[in-house]
């Protein structure tokens, strides 16, 4: 936890701001052109707002307005800067809770210079990251550590702390389980990917935030199911089988190859305690059925696998027996 937040007071908020250790970088050209001192004063500002020295920032603000070079832009940062100065004044005399931090993240205005929006992004995530147990952290619709890196850009960052979600058993799942895709397809591992966009929809489909999904593959999935489904609304429940019909996620069939057996009695057991959606049965089966078509072609069980598939959609079976041609 940054040590001089606690001290910072609200009476004290014409002080050097001390959120960061940084000294704020000066470049002085005014003697050049006098034209450029409001381009040079508001350089400075955001050079100030990087470090989060807010103090700093308003100082050159005041002086474009003294200049009378300010206008509309130059008020509207101003107020910006004043109310995140209160915000984190506030801050400093909480009890530091994670939420509160969050919190923060959810007042981020659209019109933030960049500079500011960068600098306190980069301060909430080190806040957090002092905190017991901070990716479990989660306030909807995209407050989390983890989305913060993301927005950042600082990938490999946001997928540790989303697999550290997953590993914690956040919830919902099948959300993280989606950002931990939306982070690798950034780091441009495609395949790693699609392999979690698969476990997320066939795990917790209605928990995935569809509208964050990084891979434009999987989002013209989605369209393609909704256009050609029998019901559109059921589409992100089968989806996992959608994109294996569709060349976009794989099969994973380490399990199978290291003990068939067992998996079959397992699927079976499942089936019978009702553990498992119709869609994420359906799945199942296929994974069966695939596995006994590459290696054991003339197994009984195949035709049982696919008979069963046929039972539990009809329509699917019919598009995965023309995929096979």
């Amino acid at each position: 936890m940054s040590p001089d937040l606690f001290s910072w007071q609200k009476d004290n908020l014409t002080e050097r701001s001390h959120f960061r250790p940084v000294e704020t970088p000066r470049t002085e050209q005014l003697d050049l052109f006098s034209d450029n001192r409001r381009t040079i004063w508001l350089n400075q500002a955001h050079e100030a707002l990087r470090c989060l020295d807010l103090v700093g920032a308003l100082a050159q603000y005041d002086r474009i307005v003294a200049a009378r070079l300010d206008d509309r832009e130059i008020h509207g940062e101003l107020g910006l800067v004043v109310a995140w100065q209160e915000r984190l004044a506030r801050y400093g005399e909480s009890e530091q809770k994670g939420e509160q931090i969050l919190r923060l993240y959810d007042q981020l205005e659209a019109a933030l210079p960049s500079s500011l929006r960068i600098a306190l992004l980069e301060f909430m995530v080190e806040e957090l990251s002092t905190l017991e147990g901070p990716e479990l952290l989660f306030i909807p619709p995209r407050a989390h550590p983890g989305l913060l890196c993301y927005e950042l850009g600082s990938y490999g960052d946001a997928l540790g702390w989303f697999a550290q979600a997953v590993k914690s058993e956040v919830h919902p799942t099948g959300r993280f389980l989606a950002y931990q895709g939306d982070a690798l397809f950034r780091l441009e591992e495609q395949e790693s990917a699609r392999e979690l966009y698969r476990e997320a929809f066939l795990e917790d489909p209605l928990a995935v935030d569809l509208a964050h999904l990084a891979d434009p593959a999987v989002r013209e999935l989605i369209s393609y199911g909704e256009s050609e489904a029998d019901e559109p609304d059921e589409v992100l429940s089968w989806l996992s089988a959608w994109g294996w019909l569709r060349d976009i996620f794989t099969l994973e069939l380490h399990e199978l190859r290291t003990d068939h057996t067992g998996f079959r009695e397992s699927l079976a057991k499942s089936e019978a305690e009702k553990r498992l959606t119709t869609p994420q049965l359906w799945f199942q089966y296929l994974r069966y059925a695939e596995f006994l078509r590459a290696l054991f072609p003339d197994d009984p069980e195949l035709v049982r696998a696919r008979r069963r598939m046929r039972e539990l959609n009809g329509e699917l079976f019919g598009r995965y027996m023309k995929k096979l041609g």
